[in-house]
């Protein structure tokens, strides 16, 4: 489990998050949403350990974040971002394999490639293994760092890292349809091997589509958490993102919204 306890972080005189309290579940496919300067990203750098707080603390289990070094924090937990770019023209294969270097040393191990070739094919990328990065859409560009990403924390036979949690940082934004869902179920399909997801998504009914816990930010805090994004009420939605919300659908698709400018007939 991924914990915050009474989390504070300031830069520039804004408090950027306030007093944050919130333990993610575990093994469960947990959505972080809220308006622009929620303070979202900021959470999931903390989170993550890619930032260090003004003050409170972060622990995975029992542990504090600040106790791992920063080689079983890599082997622990990955960290997915939007639009990752590379300087150089890598193969994808190579660029899958930068996820392994917190396992190996100076040289790769058998066990590493064998690990990068069932992410790729996990990702349904291995016709393109050897196809230079640059040369990629974007769609398949964010579905190789994916691949990186799922390959960092992937658990092979004699592993001995049991608690793994992927971070997925509006991983989707800008991308089609297509590769929303085959990102988002793949990163799902992770749950299956004991995986914690914890993802910021813009879109709302995306996100509730996927969330099995459901965590709302307006102004630096966390104003909602729960086990159902049916429990998301379109007041709140209408409070936070300040927009005006129609329910649409009935039964399974009765918590999908139709968004409008508050203004609008």
């Amino acid at each position: 489990m991924v914990e915050l306890f009474h989390v504070t972080h300031r830069a520039g005189g804004a408090t950027l998050l306030d007093d944050v309290s919130v333990a993610f579940r575990e093994n469960k496919f947990n959505v972080i949403v809220g308006p622009n300067g929620a303070g979202k990203s900021t959470l999931m750098r903390i989170a993550s350990g890619l930032m260090r707080p003004s003050s409170g603390m972060v622990k995975y289990l029992a542990e504090e974040i600040s106790s791992l070094s920063r080689e079983a924090l890599a082997r622990r937990r990955a960290v997915l971002s939007q639009n990752v770019e590379l300087a150089f023209a890598l193969t994808v294969e190579d660029v899958v394999l930068l996820g392994r270097f917190p396992h190996y040393g100076a040289t790769p191990a058998e066990a590493d490639r064998r690990i990068v070739s069932r992410t790729l094919e996990e990702i349904g990328l291995v016709d393109k293994r050897k196809q230079p990065y640059p040369t990629l859409s974007g769609g398949e560009k964010q579905k190789v760092q994916l691949a990186r990403v799922l390959a960092q924390i992937w658990r092979d036979d004699d592993s001995s890292e049991d608690h793994r949690v992927l971070f997925l940082d509006e991983p989707v934004t800008g991308l089609d349809v297509h590769y929303q869902i085959h990102i988002l179920d793949s990163a799902r399909a992770m749950l299956d091997s004991g995986c914690t997801v914890i993802a910021v998504l813009h879109d709302l009914n995306l996100a509730f589509d996927y969330a099995d816990a459901a965590f709302v930010m307006n102004r630096g805090k966390v104003v909602l958490e729960t086990d159902n994004a049916r429990d998301i009420s379109s007041s709140l939605i209408e409070e936070v993102f300040n927009v005006a919300v129609r329910q649409v659908g009935a039964g399974e698709s009765a918590h999908m919204w139709r968004f409008m400018r508050k203004d609008s007939p």
